[in-house]
């Protein structure tokens, strides 16, 4: 939401920049939506820095330079209790210029980090729309190529090591992972060749950081930390290795042989929620590459295993008898969902089973079989009025399916589904957290793999054809923006380029037709009132069709709504959120021809 000051200086200044950066204009670059403490941080984004034009306005700091008119890129902040960052790196001098969510606006030449590299900090940073421009400071700077970053912590990107030495940008060797507390199996273990060429104590990236390691990171983890466990990052192998690692925060952590023996590991206590950049070199630069496993955990040290005994006893208190709690972060993570969702369904691989036995828990009266104390699988889940919601496993073992509905009430299956597989239809589903257990029907199954299965349609792992299927999950074609009940100008157009590949009345909603693009070409997020209903149109020389996905997850669709050939959908008293919006045209020998989408509040088309 953009918030305007009432000062008469900045409402007079807002008037009066339109015609040169225009804040309307959907971002050349996209858009983002960051809530305070986001991660990673700084957000970085690649963009052309420069434009044909002069910054008009008069803010804080230094405005001077040549942009674009629209912005480079949007931000959309939930602010907590930090400042605001935005900045800019390139080979060029370059300047920034910043229209906040008051209606301010910020400008800076030099800055930020580096000689000529503009920064701008916002202090006490209000919720709502940033639009960011990156330009050039000479007229005759062209358009070069620029990192924009934008950050809770300071200007530019993480501090890397000086010199030719270590570096956290470059891909990870061994690759990474995303893992959330209490993951399991605990340790994870990543086979790997330490060492390299770069000398880390010549690097001067800590005085207690020694041996010879790869430049880039050998691991990249991904963590989401909890307030239960530390972390364990460690290594063994037949040589005398090293650990370094570059946390969340940009700092430097070194060991030698803090773990067994000649092995290193490092312990964080409290640890960030973050990334976590590893190498893991050789103390001495005669050894080589030797193999090693690199270990990480929540538990300790080395490769030993989680011992589930200890960590219930953790949970639920020495004595005490355990229980599922879906308090308890989940084993495989989870996500949120709209109903609607594409792809349908969405499979999860786990490995079922555990050490509990359910019918000697509080629940064991409805459910039974072998599960863990924490949810396999968190869901969250935002229903509509159209779909049931189907919770399913398929495994090669006769396995159950055990589920903590929003309303806290249980739920469990044996053979619901197809065969020895585990079945539940939620009808008319709640909106909220699922907090979903696959366990197996027998303790002496162990941990089989299994495939949770999420869907709207059936049970098991038969998914609706993704081939040319309208897809709200990719990036609009031609960006998106937010507009609040009362918004101005009135209508808000966006010049796009109607139609494309996919045959709508095959492979889209039910009721829809005509050709157009997987992505969809403009994402509204709107905020509705009880004053206003909501005009979504298009105009073109070419007869077009409107395609659009509301906030709720029901499809509307329309051809000749509007004037002419022109399609047209009003909602009454509209819903707040996300409309996705496509159009297309109505012959798939029409091509892809210009075409006007119109958003209003008071009619149809242009009016």
């Amino acid at each position: 939401m953009k918030y305007i000051l009432p000062a008469l200086g900045v409402a007079a200044l807002a008037a009066a920049s339109v015609a040169a950066q225009d804040i309307s204009a959907p971002p050349s670059y996209g858009s983002i939506t960051l809530d305070s403490g986001y991660l990673p941080d700084p957000h970085s984004v690649q963009i052309r820095a420069g434009g044909a034009v002069p910054v008009t306005v008069d803010g804080n700091g230094v405005c001077r330079g040549n942009i674009a008119s629209a912005p480079d890129f949007n931000v959309y902040y939930t602010a907590g209790s930090f400042d605001l960052f935005f900045s800019a790196m390139s080979q060029t001098d370059t300047t920034i210029v910043v229209n906040d969510a008051r209606g301010n606006w910020y400008c800076d030449d030099d800055g930020g980090e580096g000689a000529f590299n503009p920064g701008v900090r916002i202090e006490r940073p209000a919720s709502g729309l940033y639009n960011v421009w990156v330009g050039t400071y000479s007229s005759s700077g062209g358009t070069p190529p620029a990192t924009l970053f934008i950050s809770e912590i300071g200007f530019g990107p993480r501090p890397m090591a000086s010199g030719s030495g270590l570096d956290y940008t470059l891909p990870a060797n061994y690759g990474g992972q995303t893992l959330q507390t209490g993951f399991i199996p605990d340790p994870v273990n990543i086979e790997i060749a330490a060492g390299g060429n770069v000398d880390v104590e010549a690097t001067g990236i800590d005085d207690m950081c020694w041996g010879y390691a790869s430049a880039a990171p050998d691991y990249e983890l991904t963590y989401e930390a909890g307030n239960t466990f530390d972390l364990y990052l460690s290594a063994t192998s037949d040589s005398d290795t090293v650990i370094i690692v570059n946390g969340p925060d940009g700092q430097w952590a070194c060991n030698d042989d803090g773990s067994t023996g000649l092995n290193p590991g490092l312990m964080f206590e409290n640890p960030q929620s973050g990334v976590y950049d590893i190498w893991v070199g050789t103390y001495s630069s005669g050894a080589g590459t030797p193999p090693a496993t690199l270990h990480i955990s929540e538990l300790g040290f080395g490769p030993e295993g989680t011992d589930t005994d200890d960590v219930y006893e953790d949970y639920e208190g020495a004595g005490s008898s355990a229980e599922l709690d879906f308090s308890l972060p989940a084993n495989y993570g989870g996500q949120s969902l709209q109903s609607g969702f594409i792809p349908d369904p969405v499979d999860i691989q786990i490995a079922a089973g555990g050490d509990i036995d359910v019918s000697s828990t509080s629940i064991g009266d409805m459910c039974w079989g072998y599960t863990t104390a924490a949810p396999d699988y968190e869901l969250t889940y935002q229903a509509g009025n159209s779909f049931d919601l189907y919770l399913s496993a398929t495994s090669d073992r006769d396995t159950v399916i055990i589920v903590n509905g929003p309303d806290g009430s249980w739920w469990c299956n044996d053979d619901g589904a197809e065969g020895l597989n585990p079945g539940l239809t939620f009808e008319n589903p709640q909106s909220g957290v699922y907090d979903i257990w696959v366990g197996t029907y027998s303790s002496a199954a162990g941990t089989p793999p299994a495939t949770l299965h999420i869907s709207e349609i059936g049970y098991g792992g038969t998914p609706v054809p993704d081939v040319n299927l309208l897809d709200y999950t990719l990036n609009a074609n031609y960006g998106s923006t937010s507009l609040t009940s009362g918004f101005v100008p009135d209508p808000y157009n966006v010049q796009i380029a109607a139609g494309g590949d996919v045959d709508v009345r095959e492979n889209g909603p039910d009721g829809c037709w005509g050709y157009a693009t997987a992505a969809p070409d403009f994402e509204l997020t709107y905020e509705a009132s009880d004053a206003f209903d909501l005009f979504v149109s298009a105009t073109s020389d070419t007869d077009t069709v409107l395609i659009v996905n509301a906030p709720d997850g029901s499809w509307w669709c329309n051809d000749d709504g509007a004037e002419g050939l022109n399609p047209g959908i009003e909602f009454s008293n509209p819903d707040s959120g996300v409309y996705d919006i496509w159009v297309g045209t109505y012959s798939s020998s029409a091509g892809t021809p210009p075409a006007t989408l119109h958003i209003s509040e008071l009619a149809f088309g242009d009016n």
